[in-house]
């Protein structure tokens, strides 16, 4: 390799690590959250509430596409609340929030959860479920 191939090569891997420093959220995972609930409903209804504020009617590039539907009705299952691609609603979800037990512990899974915006989205329930109801942390 020359010289000139090598410079190129180290300016490139430079470049590669300056623009992975710039990314300003962290990536996500499915969360796995103990909270201080009485009921995993109550517990879901406040995510919901802050989710369709903070998430679905703000003008976010984010969720842009997306709309967020509670399913609440704990005799047919687990509550949980799904995101979806609006125009979509019987596709699958592309994450979903569901929250089980006493205490309670709130489950995120499917392919958002590993992205960027999943690690907003696992931020914004870990704050919301503190009780802190503001859009960003």
């Amino acid at each position: 390799m020359s010289r000139t191939q090598r410079g190129l090569a180290a300016g490139a891997l430079l470049l590669a690590a300056l623009l992975a420093g710039c990314q300003s959220e962290p990536m996500g995972g499915p969360l796995a959250l103990q909270i201080e609930a009485h009921e995993p409903v109550a517990a879901l209804q406040r995510i919901n509430e802050a989710g369709v504020r903070c998430w679905v009617r703000s003008s976010d590039a984010a969720f842009q596409d997306l709309h967020l539907v509670p399913e609440l009705d704990t005799s047919v299952g687990r509550p949980r609340l799904l995101l979806l691609r609006r125009g979509k609603a019987e596709g699958l979800p592309v994450l979903v929030i569901e929250a089980a037990g006493s205490p309670v512990t709130l489950t995120t899974y499917g392919p958002l959860a590993s992205t960027r915006t999943g690690g907003r989205v696992n931020a914004d329930i870990k704050r919301w479920s503190s009780g802190t109801p503001s859009c960003r942390g």
